[in-house]
């Protein structure tokens, strides 16, 4: 437990004759969190009177500071609480676990116990518990030292609440991980506010930088307006290191220069340096899978793979080669074709082999009885692919949001309709990014909207056939070679009497044919061909020769769209 306890005598107002210090001046953006926690700690305080007067109770008493790494949560509840002259009391997960039982709890009581002393002063005193995400993760997630400790933090809260000096207690929380809490800490009464303390914008780095470099003597060609510019994605502690980089930078250049101490200066190519060793470490904590698929993960479609190896591996492994031509990379590939097909799994190869960060989002998943929130959820998609790039954004079943408009009669804006405006906007921002491709997957390809199947969104639209005799067997192959299977076992033969079987069917052929093995002798160590022909005559393909007609005949229609076929 860390305490501060600042001069007694500072005051928490701004006088006619003194200018008070502000939080601004050590800290830089998320104004609507500085706000935040200025009402909380002074509000109670200032206008203790006219809340006795109205009988009101101050509400909220914590407040959830939740962010990336690195954004300032912990340097702007420092800030305030400095400008407020309250006293802090920092409770940080290394000391509050201890090895024996019940030293934790007994900690976080001395610590509540001494922040209400305080209070008691007339000053407001903050509890400030960083990472609270490993001190109070959720209690169903097992570790009985977590759920001891969660429940003394909630009994802890409650006192606050009925304590004769409330008003001026309040406890602040930090996390990077705000979904990883238990839910018992957000309810009302505990920590029934929470501010996200945001990635910075251009402004807000401009703003950081300026801060960081107040002292920092540079040269008068140094724009950092135009710096700020060229860090999308830095927080404020990626800002600072930067900075610092640079002053170092200068520093060596000006020691090897043998130059006076007194006229170093960071110049542009110091700022350069430091943008080379400095990136944003947001796209770091970008928890998102490259998907374990590779192009050896998939029967046939030699066509394809390779189209999609042009298409997503190129531009991204040899950007140099497309930029010095004058080559814009694709930006958005629609793949259509029968269920069944790989589609899915053809998307997730490409990311494997471009070694792109892979965000898969079921169309399903946009839909909310919320107004708003499916939109949010595709611009959420997109920023966390910017911040990862190279990325891949795939769709799955994206006619569901991606609907010719016109079909409603009723003259309201659907939720289609508006999911499809995002989605365009969105995909016409990719203009501006570099390496983020947005790959898509639908049975109805003539359902879409005639905006989205222009240049400049799907760029390409790929057919994806069911396998053919060659690919049927090569699915076969991949999806039998961690099988043991008998001599007496054909697969060429069995190829040639699945025909109109899609590739999902082969797999679960295969793992069924594993299943009658079993069935019929649990110790067996072999999947003999009547396993095989015993499932195969069981089934029957769910493709007919006029549904893939009807499947392929979209690439035959005359448009615009660069259709392609395998």
């Amino acid at each position: 437990m860390e305490t501060h306890r600042h001069n007694p005598n500072s005051s928490s107002t701004t006088t006619i004759n003194e200018k008070q210090w502000r939080a601004e001046e050590a800290i830089a953006g998320n104004a609507e969190a500085v706000r935040a926690l200025r009402q909380l700690i002074n509000f109670p305080l200032l206008f203790s009177r006219e809340a006795q007067k109205l009988g009101l109770k101050w509400w909220p008493r914590g407040l959830l500071l939740y962010g990336p790494p690195g954004t300032g949560k912990t340097s702007m509840v420092r800030a305030v609480v400095e400008e407020c002259g309250a006293h802090l009391t920092v409770i940080s997960p290394h000391s509050v676990h201890k090895a024996h039982a019940g030293e934790s709890e007994k900690f976080l009581r001395e610590a509540f116990s001494k922040a209400l002393s305080h209070a008691k002063s007339g000053k407001p005193s903050v509890i400030f518990i960083d990472e609270i995400d490993a001190l109070c993760s959720r209690r169903d997630s097992g570790g009985q030292q977590n759920v001891r400790v969660a429940a003394q933090l909630l009994t802890l809260m409650d006192s606050i609440n009925n304590s004769t000096y409330a008003p001026q207690v309040v406890v602040v929380a930090s996390t990077n991980k705000v979904d990883a809490i238990d839910p018992a800490l957000r309810r009302s009464g505990r920590f029934d506010a929470d501010i996200e303390v945001t990635t910075p914008n251009e402004e807000e780095r401009f703003q950081i930088l300026k801060l960081y470099t107040k002292n920092v003597p540079m040269d008068s060609n140094i724009d950092l307006q135009a710096i700020a510019a060229t860090c999308n994605g830095y927080v404020g502690a990626d800002l600072e290191a930067l900075c610092r980089e640079a002053t170092m930078s200068a520093i060596e250049r000006s020691s090897d220069a043998n130059t006076d101490a007194d006229v170093i200066s960071v110049k542009l190519e110091d700022w350069d340096h430091a943008r080379s060793v400095v990136g944003p470490s947001i796209t770091r904590g970008v928890a998102v899978d490259i998907p374990k698929v590779t192009w050896e993960d998939i029967g046939g479609l030699k066509d394809l793979k390779r189209k999609l190896q042009q298409a997503v591996e190129w531009p991204i492994k040899y950007s140099t080669a497309f930029e010095r031509l004058g080559i814009s990379p694709t930006r958005g590939i629609l793949l259509h074709g029968p269920p069944g097909c790989s589609k899915t799994t053809l998307a997730k190869a490409a990311a494997h082999a471009a070694q792109a960060c892979f965000f898969s989002l079921s169309c399903a998943d946009l839909y909310s009885m919320y107004v708003g929130e499916g939109e949010a959820l595709l611009r959420n998609t997109f920023h966390r692919a910017r911040l990862a790039a190279p990325s891949i954004v795939f769709f799955d079943e994206v006619d569901v949001v991606a609907t010719k408009r016109g079909r409603n009669s009723s003259s309201n804006v659907t939720v289609e309709e508006r999911l499809l405006t995002t989605l365009l906007t969105e995909m016409d921002g990719l203009e501006e990014a570099k390496g983020i491709l947005v790959l898509a997957a639908t049975n109805r390809p003539n359902v879409i909207d005639a905006a989205l199947m222009r240049p400049g969104r799907f760029d390409k639209v790929l057919y994806v056939p069911p396998p053919d005799l060659e690919a049927r067997y090569e699915i076969l192959c991949v999806h039998t070679r961690k099988m043991q299977i008998g001599d007496d076992v054909d697969l060429g033969r069995i190829a040639e009497d699945t025909e109109l079987f899609t590739g999902a069917e082969l797999e679960g052929l295969c793992m069924e044919a594993g299943i009658v093995a079993l069935r019929e002798n649990i110790s067996a160590t072999v999947v003999c061909d009547r396993h095989f022909q015993t499932v195969k005559n069981s089934l029957k393909p769910s493709l007919t020769e006029a549904e893939i007609d009807s499947y392929s005949s979209f690439r035959k229609c005359p448009s615009s769209v660069p259709l392609e076929t395998v």
